[in-house]
């Protein structure tokens, strides 16, 4: 039921901040691009601090929103790029080559910015034939894989992330031919760079060496403490959060805000982004009341540095409302929610349809349902699909996701009659975006039938159900789990219209596949035995009770539960919590 998933969208995966305004060659044979050693041109705009931040925060609001770490890859990237000026002794020439990487990228950028993708995708061919030609003929030095490096980013702007991962694969291997020499300018960025893509492309373990290597390099030429390696520690924390290794993670953040408190303070602004990861990552290990200082503080970092009407102060506020809500204080973290959804609402920078209103309006609806305040829910699920509709239209396979939550927050109150045409919207556009065998068909085929069940139209939930299951089965196989629940929708359907025995050969099935997957004695199958206790006294098979019903007690009793409770919750309720029909 929750959101959309994350996606890669095809966006630039790197700005021109990102990029260092340098490129990397190596002494050796002069490539047909012309470069004989490593130079670095600094750029000579000294942006103000809080220009910087801005665009920081500009990148931290969606990331913090969404959660996505592709996003937060790109914050990480521009962190700290406007203080490499500062490092001495890197550059003092503008090598021919450092020229034609900086214009090749800036112009592929701006050609796909500009929505000319055949041409950003020709050029990159075409420099890509001349690295190969390179290669070929024996020119294997830090010069070609600045330029694979480049090009891989470049795919990246594109969407293309097969593409980049097959040039990053090559960089890789071209990497460890050539070998890594640390004193050679910015083989740390294109480390890093290499770490940051292939965290992006799914594969953070295979981005976890290129990041340590670059942390370790630049750690010997800039210090342990130096606010110029802040940038790289924060991909490096992003890349072990995506390996679920939080505790590391977490180590590196309050690395980076040690790094940072000492060099420029307690309260300076660039705080706020550390502390927001770490919050989010120490939620995650469960340490709520540490996870609510660190969002707590950069709540108020923001503030100070933006203003309380600014829509980075609205993401901070959510932000703090998720650790409130995690400790349980529920109507601190309702208050937290509206009041930071109000700030967003009313900032220019957030389109209605935004995603990152999408997510908190998301969260609160499902943090209000838990609190039975469904009225309150459904008009927030109702907000997420009306924005939408006004951005894509009414026919967009995108509106499946919104359709099917508010029609699930419809049926949790028990309005069922107004879930049937949300259900048969969904279904259609899944239908006519992916065809009608297509496994996803499945999701609204069950929620419909379900919803018609409860309506009392069994005739017409009955096929639907059964396209369902057949769906599932060619799909996932006759022992899959997601078939088990496929089973037991039909099974409701077939008892509510008195055919009790193929609803009963169904729970046997439903019982079956149970036993595979969580074993006999999982209190997973308590609610399966009651159904089908219940069915076979409907049935009159009486002597066929007894053995489920001893193994039901063996189950409840080791787990605390109440035998005589359980067989009457069994006798009231059926597959979906919902009624059985008379």
């Amino acid at each position: 039921m929750r959101r959309n998933a994350k996606n890669k969208d095809g966006g630039p995966f790197i700005d021109s901040q990102w990029l260092p305004p340098a490129a990397i060659g190596a002494e050796g044979k002069p490539g047909s691009v012309g470069c004989s050693k490593v130079e670095v041109v600094q750029d000579d705009d000294d942006e103000s601090g809080d220009r910087v931040l801005e665009d920081q925060f500009n990148r931290f609001t969606m990331a913090m929103a969404l959660q996505d770490s592709e996003m937060a890859q790109q914050i990480m990237q521009e962190m700290g790029d406007s203080d490499r000026g500062e490092t001495t002794g890197l550059a003092n020439e503008v090598p021919e080559l450092q020229d034609q990487l900086q214009q090749l990228y800036g112009e592929v950028l701006k050609l796909i910015e500009e929505g000319d993708d055949d041409t950003a995708r020709a050029l990159i061919e075409a420099n890509y034939e001349n690295v190969v030609e390179q290669l070929e003929s024996g020119y294997k030095s830090i010069e070609q894989i600045a330029m694979l490096d480049i090009l891989a980013q470049l795919r990246m702007s594109l969407g293309e992330f097969e593409e980049a991962e097959y040039l990053l694969d090559q960089t890789k291997d071209l990497m460890e031919a050539v070998g890594i020499d640390p004193k050679q300018p910015l083989v740390d960025r294109i480390l890093e760079h290499v770490g940051s893509m292939y965290t992006a492309l799914g594969k953070p373990s295979e981005g976890l060496p290129f990041y340590l290597k670059s942390v370790e390099i630049q750690e010997h030429l800039l210090g342990e403490e130096s606010t110029l390696i802040v940038k790289t520690l924060l991909g490096l924390a992003s890349t072990l959060t995506d390996m679920d290794d939080t505790i590391r993670a977490i180590g590196v953040y309050r690395r980076v805000l040690l790094i940072i408190e000492k060099n420029k303070g307690p309260t300076d602004e660039s705080l706020a982004l550390p502390l927001s990861h770490l919050g989010h990552c120490l939620l995650e290990e469960g340490r709520v009341d540490e996870a609510e200082l660190a969002l707590l503080r950069a709540l108020k970092l923001v503030e100070q540095t933006f203003g309380a009407r600014d829509g980075r102060v609205g993401i901070a506020k959510c932000a703090l409302a998720r650790a409130k809500a995690a400790r349980g204080a529920v109507d601190e973290s309702v208050s937290l929610y509206r009041g930071g959804l109000q700030v967003m609402e009313e900032c220019s920078k957030f389109v209605d349809d935004d995603p990152s209103l999408e997510t908190v309006r998301t969260d609160l609806a499902e943090l209000l349902n838990m609190m039975e305040r469904h009225d309150e829910a459904e008009e927030l699920w109702e907000r997420n699909l009306q924005a939408k509709e006004r951005v894509i239209g009414l026919n967009d396979p995108a509106l499946v996701v919104h359709l099917q939550n508010l029609a699930t927050a419809y049926a949790v109150s028990g309005k069922y009659e107004e879930c049937v045409p949300l259900l048969r919207r969904s279904l259609k556009l899944t239908t006519a975006n992916l065809g009608p065998n297509a496994p996803q068909v499945s999701v609204p085929l069950e929620c419909l039938a379900t919803a018609l069940h409860h309506t009392g139209r069994q005739y017409e939930a009955e096929p639907l159900a059964r396209q369902a299951l057949h769906i599932r089965e060619a799909a996932f196989g006759a022992d899959s789990a997601i078939v088990g629940e496929a089973c037991n929708c039909l099974a409701s359907i077939l008892h509510s219209i008195g055919r009790l025995e193929e609803a009963l050969t169904l729970m046997k099935r439903v019982l079956a596949i149970q036993e595979k997957h969580v074993g006999p004695d999982s209190p997973e199958i308590v609610m399966t035995l009651q159904l089908m206790i219940m069915l076979l006294d409907k049935l009159g098979r009486i002597d066929d009770i007894e053995p489920l019903y001893m193994r039901l007690a063996k189950i409840s009793t080791a787990h605390g539960g109440d035998i005589e409770e359980d067989i009457e919750n069994a006798a009231r309720t059926d597959m979906f919590g919902g009624l059985f029909k008379p």
